[in-house]
């Protein structure tokens, strides 16, 4: 029986891990309780929105509100209230699953190129 990987991993780190799923052509970003599957344009967005959180002014904020930060996942309609360590963990797995679809990318283009020249 042929066995077919349809997720290949992307990033991880030593809290959570990416995959990226061939047949639904997502995103899976695992973390905690956290798992949630982006479309690419989502994943992006998503992106943008955990690097907006401006970490270095709620380090200086003593409120007791600063010390969390309420993440909702896009199309999931679910969020999750994280501590500042946890933006900072999380915020590390999507900028190197983002790095890592970018490098897959540049690669898959400069081969391309490299056949078309042959």
């Amino acid at each position: 029986m042929l066995s077919v990987n349809t997720q290949n991993e992307l990033f991880s780190t030593a809290k959570g891990y990416s995959v990226q799923c061939d047949l639904t052509s997502r995103i899976v970003l695992h973390f905690g309780e956290l798992q949630a599957s982006f479309k690419i344009l989502d994943f992006l967005n998503f992106r943008r929105f955990i690097n907006s959180i401006d970490i270095h002014s709620k380090i200086f904020d003593l409120s007791d509100e600063s010390d969390y930060e309420f993440v909702e996942v896009p199309r999931l309609n679910t969020g999750h209230k994280m501590t500042l360590c946890e933006v900072i963990q999380l915020r590390e797995l999507v900028n190197g699953t983002h790095f890592a679809i970018e490098l897959n990318s540049m690669l898959h283009q400069v081969l391309f190129m490299e056949r078309e020249l042959v």
